[in-house]
């Protein structure tokens, strides 16, 4: 079953030499933006990272509802 478009993210990130900011349009329209450090030794890989964190903020507001 294919999602629809108001049940999408999207998401833009841009990774310069000291941050990676994140971009995301959740479902129902929300807007969220991180900004993490390229390199970390806490996470492997800044872009994903993000990602991953604003997936779990969406998860955990939806469950709060």
């Amino acid at each position: 079953m294919a999602a629809r478009s108001g049940e999408k993210f999207r998401f833009a990130i841009d990774r310069g030499g000291t941050f990676t900011d994140v971009y995301a349009e959740c479902p129902a329209g929300k807007v969220r933006v991180m900004k993490l450090l390229s390199i970390d030794p806490a996470y492997p890989d800044a872009p994903r990272e993000g990602i991953r964190r604003i997936l779990e903020e969406v998860k955990y507001s939806m469950v709060m509802l």
